[in-house]
């Protein structure tokens, strides 16, 4: 059913979708938690030592790109808060 509803979406909106879903989720204390595992597990936050780690890294900065022009604060505020 999400899936069909999406597709009936043109790029933008479904760009804008999912950005409102994104900000939805990490305004509460559990997307918190599960985002800053993700992130964590993603080597946003460790130094990613290894080719493996570092595509892990480029992808963490590819969902950054779902939380808005501020998602950086955002996601970083979340992992702060979590350490």
């Amino acid at each position: 059913m999400l899936h069909e509803w999406l597709g009936e979406l043109n790029e933008e909106d479904k760009q804008r979708r999912a950005q409102e879903a994104f900000a939805n989720v990490i305004a509460t204390e559990d997307g918190q938690i599960v985002f800053h595992i993700i992130f964590d597990n993603l080597y946003f936050v460790r130094e990613a030592k290894c080719l493996e780690h570092q595509a892990l890294n480029n992808y963490a900065k590819v969902l950054l790109g779902y939380f808005g022009e501020d998602a950086i604060y955002r996601v970083m505020e979340a992992l702060i808060r979590k350490e």
